[in-house]
């Protein structure tokens, strides 16, 4: 049996697009569950598109996303290669020496559209003799290698998603294999690469179907058996119209793991991007939607990927990421934040108070804020007032409160210091049944509703409207701390 090898072939032109993240899911988990290896190819063919940085923030956001790669190529070290298969093209009277200049196809583009036909340039020089074009390229003239396009062909494709397909030659121009430059464009490097990788299977956007009739002709050309061809379906806006971009919001893969997701959360959404689990559910039972990295890769499928386009729903991920946080342990979810924390805060001020009251103190209060959150970026609001006591706010800003004599909550918050005050210093003997049984019973005293004895509270202490289960809260500021913040309403 062949083994089967794929490949992620982005550009580094920019950060890489979270599709991107799914376009190398699908064959990463393809490559793994038959035991086969998984390549990293960057095509950087495009030197004038190419950005600086680029290429290694691709490998490491790949890495940050746990999609590991066995081997890992750059088409710029193989230019002698696409040479030397460009020329192969030329001997065997599939290609052909171009010698246009930019103003003679800007000439017969501007004619084309006069005439409200679609542009498939036709190049005169393509049945020279191949002796007279040699001896035009070995003085010096400037030519590009096209593709010898069949003048009207049919071509029958089975795509591994979309199904069948059916192309003519008629519709497709002479490609340009080779560039004046020496560079090769992408549909010559891409075909001879997945070659002689030996890739078996390739998974793409669906942007690249048109570009498909071109790579069957240059295979068929060189005599190759194609590998399976795959178009995965877009992501859409969250408005459902066009491609996601950036007009819905950051879209770098980099960008959501700056935003205090976690990788698998993303991983797990994007699964659900274009594919479509195969377990079949007991009636009445919901869908599964929460896999691992490793549940998906062991059923993972060409045949359950989805043809219909789906939505980028935002608030979707985001309840994702919520269900990954929450089942974190103490200890992951401490290092989780104090990584997120330490690359994407500037709060020095936060970092240093953290490294003062030390990991256990951050952890108690972790696990007491861990049901609240759904990103990573939401801790430092959530622990801030456990760091630094907050600005007093004003009873007549909460809505349980406004209506209050302020007096009458002063009486509250004084009859409450004073049970406080009785307690052991580090609060060791706390009890919580004693505790919310002897503020129900101030506020009876003052013949109050016990919500607005908890909200007066719970505002004192906390300086907040909602905030974590107060008698915890008070457990981690402690005694002293949380005694100052009362006194300072009644001052």
């Amino acid at each position: 049996m062949t083994r089967v090898r794929t490949r992620f072939a982005p550009s580094p032109t920019g950060s890489l697009h979270i599709g991107g993240i799914r376009s190398a899911l699908y064959p990463n988990a393809l490559d793994r569950r038959n035991g086969g290896d998984f390549i990293l190819r960057i095509e950087d063919t495009d030197q004038n598109r190419k950005v600086e940085g680029s290429e290694q923030e691709i490998q490491d956001v790949m890495t940050a996303y746990g999609l590991e790669w066995d081997e890992m190529y750059k088409q710029s070290e193989r230019l002698d290669i696409y040479k030397e298969y460009a020329e192969k093209l030329i001997e065997s009277g599939h290609a052909y020496y171009s010698f246009e200049t930019k103003e003679e196809l800007e000439e017969a583009r501007s004619l084309a559209e006069a005439n409200n036909q679609i542009f498939k340039f036709r190049s005169p020089n393509r049945d020279m003799p191949l002796d007279e074009a040699r001896k035009r390229v070995e003085s010096g003239e400037q030519y590009v290698i096209r593709l010898k396009t069949p003048e009207s062909e049919e071509l029958d494709y089975e795509d591994a998603v979309q199904g069948k397909m059916r192309f003519n030659t008629a519709d497709i121009d002479d490609t340009i294999l080779l560039k004046s430059d020496g560079y090769p464009t992408y549909h010559l490097a891409v075909v001879v690469d997945d070659k002689l990788m030996e890739i078996t299977h390739v998974l793409r956007g669906f942007g690249w179907i048109p570009s498909t009739p071109k790579h069957i002709l240059i295979h068929r050309a060189f005599g190759w058996e194609m590998p399976v061809y795959g178009h995965l379906t877009d992501i859409l806006n969250p408005d459902g119209k066009g491609k996601l971009s950036k007009r819905s919001g950051a879209v770098a893969a980099q960008s959501f793991l700056n935003e205090g997701y976690l990788p698998e959360a993303v991983l797990n959404f994007l699964m659900l991007l274009g594919w479509s689990s195969p377990e079949e559910r007991v009636h009445g039972e919901t869908e599964r939607e929460l896999f691992t990295l490793e549940d998906f890769v062991e059923i993972f499928d060409l045949k359950d990927l989805n043809k219909s386009n789906q939505i980028f729903d935002r608030q979707k991920l985001q309840w994702f990421n919520k269900q990954y946080i929450h089942v974190l342990s103490d200890d992951a979810l401490e290092n989780r934040f104090l990584n997120w924390f330490k690359e994407n805060s500037d709060d020095q001020k936060l970092k240093e108070m953290i490294v003062e009251k030390g990991p256990d103190y951050l952890q108690e209060i972790l696990k007491l804020s861990k049901q609240r959150l759904t990103l990573l970026s939401d801790v430092p609001d959530q622990i801030i007032g456990f760091y630094r006591r907050p600005d007093k706010l004003a009873f007549s800003e909460v809505k349980q409160l406004k209506k209050i004599d302020e007096k009458e909550l002063h009486l509250v918050l004084s009859d409450f210091l004073i049970y406080l005050e009785d307690q052991d210093e580090d609060l060791a003997n706390w009890d919580h049944d004693q505790w919310e049984h002897q503020v129900r019973e101030i506020a009876d005293a003052y013949e109050l509703k016990h919500g607005v004895a908890f909200m007066a509270l719970r505002t004192a202490i906390t300086r907040a409207i909602a905030s974590p289960p107060l008698f915890e809260t008070i457990e981690i500021l402690g005694k002293k701390e949380t005694t100052e913040r009362i006194k300072e309403y009644l001052s």
